[in-house]
């Protein structure tokens, strides 16, 4: 039937031309954004998934941004410690070289004084935006490792040598270390033991097996129980005592002649804080070269074992990091493999869209000369 009233075939290219141009403007947009899904119509479900992508992706960033920054901070610490240890192997050769004869003393203990402030220099200035990890501040510095939220903590350590740490205050080329000497009536039993302090903190070592400790902490007092069974011989117990010191960072070892040396402790005695004293201990401070050479050397220990901690944990810490960017690249490829769009495809069917709206607009215009032709029927 031919109608001027209803055109079929106009109505059909009109539909088709429409189709053509809805189907170009996504194609446009998807060249535009570079996203083949970016609104949640395109695809519920992916973009869904992409959502959560992209969100994982921005813990991520906060992330290794706060592995860079513990990073930043471990590393300056680090420099200091290792410029402490160097200078603690200065402050060795200053003392040995003050026990000669004909060298001023006073000369040499103005040396010593001069490279403590130094060692005091260097921890005070290895801050990284107010975090200094080597200066006695206590607390720790806090890492992520994952978007989860858990984190790493690496604790601060006093490589100061006036306090705390290294415990060089007042040092001089004749002020030694603590030495806890043993006679042959030693006995060690439930209750008896030694205090430690080491700058402002008093640690008590009390032996125990099995009994209630005297000894009673305060604020600045640890009471350390250090464990026996009635089988150990005396010997046996003090190889306890010392490996309960060194847990506590306390340097002591026993010497060529079977005594404890204390080489970081500002003072040592027998008993103390309710326990009582070791029965045929003696605490005496060495004198001279060797007494002096034996403090310095337990800081020198004190700053490897620092040294030692710093770089595990910035081993740690790098390691985490080349994970986590690893990780957040391997999400950006999912995320890209999901939402972006092709542009070679894109390209090739905006010129074919290109080409069929060619077509329709010449198809609706045909359609629209039909009615003319029915002119001819009526002349």
């Amino acid at each position: 039937m031919s109608s001027i009233n209803t055109n079929v075939s106009a109505m059909a290219a009109v539909r088709s031309l429409n189709s053509i141009s809805t189907e170009m403007g996504r194609t446009q947009q998807r060249i535009e954004s570079g996203l083949r899904i970016g609104k949640a119509n395109d695809d519920p479900a992916v973009f869904t998934i992409s959502q959560k992508m992209r969100a994982d992706l921005n813990g991520l960033n906060a992330v290794v941004d706060s592995q860079n920054f513990g990073r930043a901070t471990l590393s300056v610490a680090r420099d200091a410690a290792t410029r402490i240890s160097t200078e603690l192997g200065k402050l060795k050769q200053t003392i040995t070289q003050g026990q000669q004869q004909g060298l001023d003393q006073a000369t040499m203990n103005a040396q010593i004084t001069s490279a403590l402030s130094n060692i005091d220099a260097f921890a005070g200035s290895a801050s990284f935006n107010g975090v200094n990890l080597i200066n006695g501040g206590g607390g720790s510095l806090t890492v992520l490792r994952d978007i989860a939220g858990s984190t790493t903590s690496i604790a601060a350590s006093d490589m100061r040598s006036s306090a705390g740490g290294l415990n060089l205050a007042g040092l001089t080329v004749t002020q030694g270390a603590r030495q806890i000497a043993f006679d042959s009536s030693l006995a060690i039993s439930d209750g008896m033991g030694l205090s430690v302090t080491v700058g402002t903190t008093t640690f008590v070592f009390e032996f125990n097996s099995d009994a209630s400790l005297a000894g009673s902490a305060g604020p600045n007092t640890v009471v350390r129980a250090v464990e026996f069974s009635t089988a150990q011989s005396p010997l046996q117990r003090l190889g306890s005592l010392l490996n309960a010191m060194s847990e506590e960072g306390i340097n002591a070892s026993f010497d060529n002649s079977g005594n404890i040396v204390v080489s970081n402790a500002t003072n040592v005695a027998s008993g103390g804080n309710g326990a009582t004293a070791i029965t045929g201990a003696t605490v005496t401070q060495i004198g001279g070269a060797q007494g002096a050479i034996a403090r310095v050397d337990g800081a020198i220990t004190t700053a490897g074992n620092v040294l030692a901690r710093l770089g595990a944990s910035l081993q740690q810490i790098e390691g985490l990091r080349d994970f986590s960017v690893q990780l957040r690249d391997s999400l950006r490829e999912g995320l890209g493999a999901l939402v972006d769009a092709d542009l070679a495809e894109e390209s090739a069917r905006l010129s074919s869209l290109q080409t069929r709206q060619q077509l329709a607009t010449q198809s609706l215009s045909i359609a629209n000369q039909q009615s003319q032709s029915l002119l001819g029927l009526f002349r």
